[in-house]
């Protein structure tokens, strides 16, 4: 429909989704929408912005575009990397007015879940009975010693009813990694080391949902 000469810019109407939310990092986003004024003849470019949270609020940095057809549907896809907003944009014509939609998203990403963690300063140490919640667990051993003599450091899982398991070194520094399950679900983790030595136990099991 032409434009009676003077006149301002009609009016348009669009929708905005960005989906799936929430949605896993790494994963793609797809942004979608209709910019439409008729039934036809809607063809145009829409330009898509991206907010992370807790940036200043108005940093949107620009991730690309996509041409409408001539309905006024428009899709795009782009790769989940933290929370935020996208935004839409058409810019408009000489006949149609600029519009704008948003549209939040929440990402995440899986991690394993943390139960338990102790650091201590000592040779011999025993932690609490604690339980594990799933099949397997992972403890991380990390450790300091004096660089003096020749250093020692052993981490043991033992369950309740029998069954062990464990790890040693035998650096001034490093990390380890004890994976498994031997025994019963409920049990202790005890630490030896030589003396003087530094250490830290991180104890993980399952899998747990954070937000990016």
């Amino acid at each position: 429909m032409p434009m009676t000469p003077g006149a301002a810019p009609a009016a348009v109407r669009m929708t905005f989704d960005a989906a799936p939310e929430p949605v896993a990092k790494g994963e793609a986003v797809t942004l979608a929408g209709r910019v439409w004024r008729t039934a036809r003849g809607n063809q145009a470019r829409v330009d898509f912005y991206f907010h992370a949270n807790g940036t200043p609020a108005n940093s949107f940095t620009y991730q690309g575009f996509a041409t409408t057809t001539d309905a006024g549907h428009f899709s795009h896809r782009a790769v989940a990397q933290t929370t935020g907003t996208w935004k839409a944009v058409y810019a408009g014509s000489t006949s149609r007015r600029n519009a704008a939609r948003l549209d939040a998203v929440q990402v995440f990403q899986r991690r394993s879940r943390e139960i338990a963690g102790w650091s201590q300063q000592t040779g011999a140490w025993q932690s609490p009975t604690i339980r594990i919640p799933t099949q397997d667990y992972k403890a991380i051993f990390s450790w300091t010693c004096p660089q003096e003599g020749s250093p020692f450091v052993h981490l043991a899982w033992t369950g309740q009813g029998g069954g062990s398991e464990y790890v040693h070194g035998a650096k001034p520094t490093g990390t380890l990694t004890l994976n498994g399950h031997a025994g019963a679900r409920n049990g202790f983790f005890k630490v030896n080391t030589s003396a003087d030595c530094t250490w830290r136990v991180r104890v993980f099991s399952g899998i747990a949902a954070f937000q990016v």
